[in-house]
């Protein structure tokens, strides 16, 4: 109280000598210091509110999810899909969705066949399709319907309003078909009123092949405009040597975008021999995510790469720079690299002409019928080809240590075994000054039953705080295999995780692509998933009946409002010197209860264009009294600001630079 008292009388006296301003209680003014990137706020900065505190408890809570889906009208509309987006493109405040097949075919507005979407969030009770009147798949010359892989949105240009970037994968099998060559991928720029006008005309290849499964906007140099970077998988499905180099592009400001990858450090080469063992050759990328593991203020990338293949670290040393440490980071794959329960290895061994050498000494019988396998010596057995089916990386703090884990996504068989690679969790205690941590199984929690003929279906994930105890979740979305559904793994309190997903409500079969998004703007995370209908057959192993169509889910979270959370609507300065507007890349910092909570804004990410809503929501669990937020701002001085005198569960609308205010939950979304 004390201190409070002399940090407000030394306010005072700097606002009145400085300023000649009263530093009234309901002003917000901010102090600044052109020397200083830090800035404190404390009570004579900050509007006055009164507390409001709730009593769950000790945490974790018990998670309760009810599907919405029809009382939101989506079954109506008929809305299917196995990818989907969030974001907020009508600049309201509320997130919106758009959904896709992940098709490389074009709609006929006039009778479409929901290839994709775009639906309008109608303040948390339904959805309005703007698919066609948002302008987001047409072309310069009027042509209505173009085709739509899958779309990330960024605010390109800093207006306020979310742009968007059309992606449509296009490889040599695409290109080959009569009447795909004419779409590629496009920039969109928003009017400012949810609808969207093509950007400037420009390629993202140097050729019509653009097989760009994933894309990761952020600020690489903090210039306070976003940037991107384009994860490519193969030219031909299958073939190594038509994998080419995945590409940084720095924006330009006016939805402009220009290759800078050469010099960067994240080039890589044609996949030889000494390449392969290094880890720099071109690889069939999935996903990418950026995110900042070092604590150094820039997002690094991660690449999360198909085909077994070593993922790809590069951390961001800021000035365009970056370094490869994929395989000393312990990012680039697990250790695991016995290959002798390998069934393709065991059909190699059961030929004649190799049963007798030393090579298959000790070789069991293969367990599968070997009329088709692939298994090469002094290849298949190498570190560089035992790695996993990266489909994606998830980046957050789940230790709670206040640095930024990781969790990877795979896909992985029983016929392989147990050198390829399973969806596994990475602690950082102390990168890059150490390496990763993999945890096992056993050690996380995160395990699954697996029978028979099983397979990991990974094909993305969600980290949030779902219970909002302070301890962050996982929810993983598996396909495309009999069995495979999605898995909530729910934290406790020894650090380790709970499957939950049968008992919570949110068991999916089948469950493919999913958003993030606080439908209902409750103060906590619901969900969206989509589902694919991939080797799906009649056969019992799976977890349900297959349904008539590829329908969407809503899944509304009963428990999360029910404790006490830091929610904040982050805007940046979106200006030279300032942050991005949408502040993608900054550091949160919630100090309550003696304890750290910390969040970083990220953008789209993943196979296929996983992104979530931008709003924050941060569990404080059953404390309620914040003592300090901290914000690092991604600008070029890597600008602090220290807010004090705040309130949790009110929603904290931060401006780089008109400082904090607090608003009530029920009234700041409203019109």
């Amino acid at each position: 109280m004390i201190k409070n008292i002399i940090v407000l009388f030394t306010v005072l006296i700097m606002v009145i000598v400085f300023c000649g301003c009263s530093g009234d209680k309901g002003e917000s003014d901010i102090l600044d210091d052109s020397d200083s990137d830090e800035h404190e706020y404390d009570d004579a900065d900050i509007d006055v509110v009164e507390p409001i505190c709730k009593t769950p408890g000790e945490g974790p809570y018990p998670l309760k999810f009810t599907d919405i889906t029809e009382e939101l009208g989506l079954l109506d509309m008929d809305v299917t899909g196995s990818q989907i987006t969030v974001a907020d493109v009508t600049g309201n405040g509320w997130p919106d969705i758009y959904v896709s097949m992940a098709s490389k075919e074009r709609e006929d507005p006039d009778n479409p066949k929901g290839h994709y979407r775009l639906l309008k969030n109608m303040r948390g009770k339904g959805f309005k399709d703007i698919t066609f009147e948002s302008g987001l798949f047409s072309d310069s010359s009027g042509n209505n319907g173009l085709a739509s892989t899958f779309v990330v949105f960024a605010d390109m240009n800093n207006s306020g309003f979310m742009d968007a970037l059309n992606v449509v994968y296009v490889d040599r099998g695409t290109y080959s078909l009569e009447g795909y060559r004419d779409d590629f991928s496009r920039v969109y720029i928003n009017k400012g009123d949810g609808t969207f006008k093509p950007g400037p005309s420009q390629r993202f290849h140097e050729d019509f092949l653009e097989p760009i499964a994933s894309v990761a906007f952020f600020d690489y140099d903090r210039d306070g405009v976003l940037d991107f970077f384009a994860a490519r998988h193969y030219g031909r499905f299958g073939y190594l040597d038509t994998c080419e180099q995945d590409t940084l592009y720095k924006g330009l400001g006016d939805g402009r975008f220009k290759n800078v990858t050469s010099g960067s450090g994240l080039e890589t080469v044609a996949p030889d021999d000494e390449a392969l063992v290094a880890g720099i050759n071109h690889r069939p990328a999935w996903g990418v995510t950026a995110c900042d593991v070092t604590g150094n203020g820039f997002q690094d990338i991660m690449v999360s790469n198909y085909a077994r293949s070593f993922n790809s670290l590069y951390i961001n040393e800021g000035e365009g720079l970056f370094e490869d440490v994929s395989i000393a980071s312990n990012f680039a794959s697990d250790d695991n690299e016995d290959y002798f329960d390998d069934q393709f290895f065991r059909c190699y061994c059961a030929e004649e002409a190799n049963r007798d050498t030393e090579y298959c000494k000790d070789a069991l019988p293969p367990s599968i019928i070997c009329s088709q396998y692939s298994w090469i010596p002094g290849y298949s057995d190498q570190p560089f080809r035992l790695g996993g089916n990266s489909s994606g990386t998830l980046c957050a703090d789940f230790t709670g240590n206040g640095k930024m884990d990781l969790f990877t996504l795979e896909l992985a068989h029983w016929h392989i075994g147990g050198s390829s690679d399973r969806s596994q969790l990475l602690t950082n205690e102390n990168f890059p000054q150490e390496p990763f941590k993999r945890l096992m199984e056993e050690e996380s929690g995160i395990t699954r039953p697996r029978y028979g003929g099983w397979d990991d279906g990974d094909l993305g994930g969600l980290a949030a705080d779902f219970d909002n105890d302070g301890k962050m979740d996982i929810y993983i979305m598996s396909s495309d295999y009999p069995g495979t559904t999605s898995l909530l793994y729910q934290q406790q309190n020894d650090s380790r995780f709970k499957e939950v997903a049968k008992e919570s409500g949110t068991l999916i079969a089948r469950a493919h692509g999913g958003a993030l998004i606080d439908i209902d703007r409750d103060g906590d995370y619901d969900l969206i998933v989509g589902v694919s209908f991939m080797r799906w057959g009649s056969d019992t192993s799976d977890y349900s009946e297959k349904p008539e169509k590829q329908w969407i889910r809503v899944l509304r979270n009963d428990t999360g409002q029910n404790a006490n959370r830091v929610m904040i609507d982050m805007i940046g300065g979106g200006k030279e010197g300032k942050s991005n507007r949408s502040a993608i890349g900054a550091r949160i910092i919630v100090r309550a209860g003696e304890k750290e909570f910390v969040r970083e804004v990220q953008s789209s990410y993943g196979l296929m264009g996983f992104q979530n809503d931008l709003f924050q929501i941060i569990g404080i669990g059953n404390i309620c009294d914040v003592d300090e937020i901290e914000i690092r701002w991604p600008d070029k001085k890597g600008s602090v600001d220290i807010f004090r005198e705040v309130y949790a569960n009110y929603v904290l609308r931060i401006h780089q630079e008109e400082g904090l205010t607090h608003h009530k939950l029920e009234d700041y979304f409203k019109e």
